[in-house]
């Protein structure tokens, strides 16, 4: 499958990633049955059944040394 860039913060306290946009880099993978790939074999087809994964090639914005605040349980 292609890499799409995202870019995001990450939480090191929990491993935490939360993504905030794709660039729209993308590294083709070439596979003829990937649908976000230039070699697509179906490329006129409304409907096909190739896979639509998109695979993500992280890039780090911003680095916390804390848990994700989603993450952290709530005291008693």
């Amino acid at each position: 499958m292609c890499l799409h860039e995202i870019v995001g913060d990450y939480w090191t306290g929990c491993g935490h990633f939360h993504g905030r946009y794709f660039t729209g880099v993308t590294s083709d993978c070439g596979s003829s049955r990937c649908k976000t790939s230039a070699s697509h074999m179906h490329k006129t087809a409304r409907n096909c059944g190739c896979p639509s994964v998109v695979t993500e090639d992280r890039r780090v914005q911003n680095l916390y040394r804390t848990p994700h605040p989603d993450c952290v349980r709530p005291s008693r």
